[in-house]
């Protein structure tokens, strides 16, 4: 299952649900979670997670991206929607 987090908010439901062999995208306002000394970091840590590369860009935030996250393109977001049958959209 690939779970795709557009906000902040949504991550403490997505913790609860994610299984290990899930995955988990972060885009939009999400990606502030992908800092490690955001509040939200826990959350994701333990989990299988990637982070929009564009979205990070735009906010400003590339140079806090914790390197235990790995770094998406667009063309990265399609394969991740192959890769993964199933997917759900957290807003």
């Amino acid at each position: 299952m690939l779970h795709i987090v557009k906000t902040v908010q949504a991550l403490e439901d997505v913790s609860r649900v994610a299984t290990e062999t899930d995955k988990v995208l972060l885009v939009e306002q999400a990606v502030y979670a992908a800092n490690s000394q955001h509040v939200a970091f826990p959350r994701v840590k333990g989990l299988n997670t990637s982070v929009l590369e564009a979205d990070i860009e735009a906010r400003g935030i590339a140079n806090r991206i914790s390197p235990s996250i790995v770094r998406v393109d667009f063309e990265g977001f399609v394969e991740l929607t192959v890769e993964e049958p199933n997917s759900v959209t957290w807003e």
